[in-house]
């Protein structure tokens, strides 16, 4: 199955990816933001299940969490990018957002349709043409807070003694 992956450059930062004008409780206004700063037409034709993709540094700027919370607002399937400004990174898992480091050339300059292929040893993306990024799994321990939906919903699996189970 394919989905439309959404390609940006390097350091993209938080004001592109969800400027500050979108910044509410109200879950439709947060939605309306993502990537507005960046381009506003993708803002406003994001489907579920798309893929974002970025360059070096993406999430470089503020630390505020409403910008990772955005992702998971309009369901995104997943964040990969050659790097990510670290604190980013860490609101994105906390907060159980699937994401991964591009480990190879992105092939495409503009959007494109992918699909996702995983196994339990690497992930890569692929366009119909056969071109491919590779991508690199978050630690175990990052993946185990994103598979349970966040730091908060982690806390009881993460922190089992033998004596809890």
């Amino acid at each position: 199955m394919t989905t439309f992956a959404y390609i940006v450059g390097d350091n993209i930062s938080t004001d592109l990816i969800h400027p500050p004008n979108f910044f509410s409780l109200d879950k439709t206004i947060r939605q309306q933001g993502l990537l507005y700063g960046y381009n506003q037409e993708w803002a406003r034709t994001i489907e579920p299940g798309s893929i974002i993709i970025g360059g070096e540094n993406f999430g470089c700027g503020s630390s505020r969490e409403v910008t990772a919370r955005v992702f998971a607002d309009r369901g995104i399937k997943l964040v990969c990018a050659k790097s990510f400004a670290r604190i980013f990174y860490r609101n994105m898992v906390n907060l159980g957002i699937p994401i991964c480091t591009i480990t190879s050339a992105i092939p495409w300059a503009e959007g494109r349709r992918v699909a996702l292929q995983e196994s339990q040893d690497s992930s890569c993306l692929t366009d119909e043409t056969g071109a491919y990024i590779l991508l690199k799994q978050p630690s175990i321990f990052a993946r185990t807070i994103i598979d349970n939906g966040g730091l908060l919903n982690s806390i009881d699996h993460l922190f089992q003694t033998p004596a809890d189970e």
